[in-house]
């Protein structure tokens, strides 16, 4: 699993070193709240949403309850947090993937493939995106369906800067994202996520639209 983008690294990888240091205040608090985000993806990737308590956190992240209690107020706060971390750096990848001069299929390519290879690395923290959030509670599905609006926002601006008068792109875009979804899912759940990468073509072969229906006359 790799660490959070700008989580800190104590002096064995991940733990900061016992006993008196000279790590500044703010460091030492950096850390541990990466490493309890990090707890929370592993043990709900593994375990699942419904396994998770906050002993298990304090224990997989080696922290106090007072140093879990605070950053979190409940083990609900800690999975938001730790979903906002993955998906938010799920998003940059795919925005920094896509060339904005390229044809739409190529965007559709670059973005997709950068989304399917990092949830064949992380399969842990896929499983806690896309699968177990739905276990997690109304605030945990809100945020799910957040970022495939914004997913579907992102494709509607292609639709149009490739094909301006293309036709409700805001329905393809949904069809296309949530078809998309499903499929990811499914892998996921079967515990398949490393054969993702290997369906790029033939998901943007489906999805990808680069021209309008023709108009009937």
């Amino acid at each position: 699993m790799k660490k959070l983008d700008g989580e800190p690294q104590g002096h064995d990888g991940g733990r900061l070193p016992s006993g008196r240091h000279r790590l500044s205040r703010s460091y030492v608090a950096s850390n541990q709240r990466a490493r309890i985000l990090q707890a929370v993806i592993e043990a709900v990737g593994t375990d699942g949403y419904a396994q998770l308590t906050i002993d298990t956190i304090v224990s997989r992240s080696a922290v106090s309850k007072k140093t879990f209690y605070e950053n979190f107020k409940s083990k609900e706060e800690a999975f938001l947090a730790a979903y906002d971390s993955v998906t938010d750096r799920v998003l940059g990848l795919v925005i920094g993937s896509v060339d904005a001069d390229a044809s739409l299929a190529d965007r559709l390519h670059a973005g997709l493939g950068a989304f399917l290879q990092f949830i064949a690395d992380e399969p842990l923290a896929a499983r806690m995106c896309v699968v177990e959030v739905l276990a997690a509670g109304p605030e945990a599905v809100e945020r799910r369906d957040r970022v495939k609006r914004v997913l579907s926002t992102m494709m509607v601006e292609h639709l149009r800067a490739q094909v301006p008068d293309y036709p409700e792109p805001e329905l393809t875009a949904e069809v296309a994202v949530g078809g998309m979804h499903e499929v990811i899912f499914d892998r996921v759940n079967r515990g398949e996520a490393h054969t993702l990468p290997g369906l790029r073509e033939a998901l943007v072969n489906v999805f990808a639209i680069p021209h309008p229906p023709a108009a009937d006359h």
